[in-house]
């Protein structure tokens, strides 16, 4: 049952259902959705081809593949902002197993001794419980929209009013303006 995991194919697998969950996402989801699955995307397939197309695998720094630790310091800060303004609470999950992949890097650089074994399952496990919970958040979604209608995405402030520095990728809400103080594009 964890043979995809652990084998030589790991890496397809998980791309393939990566790939279905993302189209998925697009088609089904709604913004939390859809901005978790464009994370995906773009930091783990687009930016992950781009590394082994450019830099070769033999690049480290303190025995971690700074790329790589970048890859997920970044998935995790955006992961975690949508998690804080999703309407959903899986994502939420979805922010913190990325957090177990940053403290694998973290665990590598400062300790002297750290299993090769662990600091592969440390990255790539949080990986597949990221794809699961995708999914379930989608069928949940899907699910909810067939029983309730549709329903909001995004929370919202006091008086509905949009949280501020929420983007507009994905119907996030409002931009910068929501956050700027009233006459401040004149300068006063």
């Amino acid at each position: 049952m964890l043979e995809p995991l652990f084998s030589d194919y790991r890496s397809t697998v998980q791309d393939v259902l990566a790939f279905g969950l993302i189209i998925a996402a697009f088609v089904w989801g709604g913004g939390p959705e859809r901005a978790v699955a464009a994370t995906w995307l773009v930091v783990f397939e687009i930016f992950g081809r781009l590394h082994t197309m450019l830099l070769s695998e033999d690049f480290v720094l303190l025995d971690v593949d700074p790329f790589l630790a970048g890859k997920d310091i970044a998935a995790g800060a955006i992961w975690l902002l949508i998690a804080l303004y999703a309407n959903r609470n899986w994502t939420l999950w979805v922010a913190g197993t990325q957090l177990l992949a940053i403290g694998a890097h973290l665990a590598r650089a400062l300790a002297d001794a750290v299993s090769p074994v662990a600091y592969a399952t440390m990255i790539i496990a949080p990986g597949w419980a990221q794809l699961l919970l995708l999914g379930i958040g989608l069928l949940l979604h899907v699910l909810r929209e067939r029983k309730h209608g549709p329903y909001r995405s995004w929370r919202t402030g006091r008086g509905g009013r949009t949280l501020p520095l929420v983007a507009r990728v994905g119907g996030f809400g409002r931009t910068l303006g929501a956050i700027l103080p009233r006459g401040s594009e004149s300068g006063r």
